[in-house]
């Protein structure tokens, strides 16, 4: 499983509702997406995304990630955003101590 982490800005100090946006998302995923788990937090002009989904590289979970997201910006409640960036979270937790 990888965790890809999005972050979109957005017009002012408007910002969805994050629980709204959540299931916003979860409809929009197709089925070989693999989208374990979605997680939304939202600021003002900010929206900052994790997607927990199970792929065969981490490449190809931060394309379907990004697809994801895409698909989401083509609403009608998310045109005035876009997506900034975009990451695997590294899942080497050795370094803590």
């Amino acid at each position: 499983m990888y965790l890809i982490v999005l972050q979109l800005h957005g017009p002012g100090t408007d910002f969805p509702d994050p629980a709204r946006l959540t299931e916003t998302l979860a409809s929009l995923t197709e089925s070989g997406d693999r989208v374990e788990h979605l997680r939304v937090l939202c600021g003002p002009g900010r929206i900052d995304l994790a997607v927990f989904l199970l792929a065969t590289s981490a490449r190809t979970a931060e394309v379907v990630a990004r697809a994801l997201c895409l698909r989401a910006l083509a609403l009608p409640e998310l045109l005035l955003w876009q997506l900034t960036t975009s990451g695997v979270v590294d899942p080497n937790l050795s370094d803590l101590s």
